[in-house]
């Protein structure tokens, strides 16, 4: 009877010092995520939906999600348009939970990344999905001039990308405007 009673109570300690732990790690990283990138904000389906077929995309380009959340631009991306999707996350949870909803939805062709998406090469994307703050955009416009290809669609749900002009905007009492830019 000791020896279950010490056993437990041991238990009960690990798990205490790991949901501290983890607490200690995800915390402080989902909250710099959210001030360099965007607050968890999820985007319309419907809104991607629309403004993808706007793209005129080709099954196998490559779908870049910068803040990628959930993954839900990434599962749409890929079921309805067979695109090749990728995502960068800086936070941990959030890549976690991406992570399962695109197993769970099937979606085979997809990486997601936790790495702080302005560190990273854009230069292989066909078409790039942001919901960012305004000031995160401003940060990624020259990034965008100096590593995007011509023709590379960048789509930005509900804020534009300042002195680019948009292709395309759609207005469809989403809580935000999407705007379809492309590199010339």
């Amino acid at each position: 009877m000791f020896l279950f009673s010490f056993f437990e109570t041991a238990m009960t300690i690990f798990w205490a010092i790991l949901q501290l732990a983890l607490i200690i790690l995800i915390v402080p990283l989902t909250l710099y995520g959210f001030i360099i990138g965007a607050p968890i904000f999820f985007s319309p389906k419907k809104g991607i939906g629309e403004i993808l077929a706007e793209c005129h995309v080709k099954p196998g380009e490559k779908f870049y999600d910068l803040g990628a959340g959930n993954g839900r631009a990434m599962i749409l991306a890929a079921k309805k348009f067979n695109l090749d999707v990728y995502g960068f996350e800086l936070s941990p949870l959030l890549v976690l939970i991406a992570k399962l909803n695109l197993l769970l939805c099937g979606v085979k062709k997809s990486t997601i990344y936790l790495k702080n998406l302005y560190n990273e090469d854009l230069s292989n994307a066909d078409i790039i999905f942001c919901f960012l703050t305004p000031k995160a955009m401003e940060r990624l416009r020259p990034k965008f001039e100096k590593e995007l290809r011509p023709g590379t669609r960048i789509i930005s749900y509900a804020f534009p990308l300042k002195d680019w002009q948009p292709k395309k905007i759609i207005r469809n009492g989403y809580p935000g405007n999407m705007y379809l830019y492309e590199k010339s």
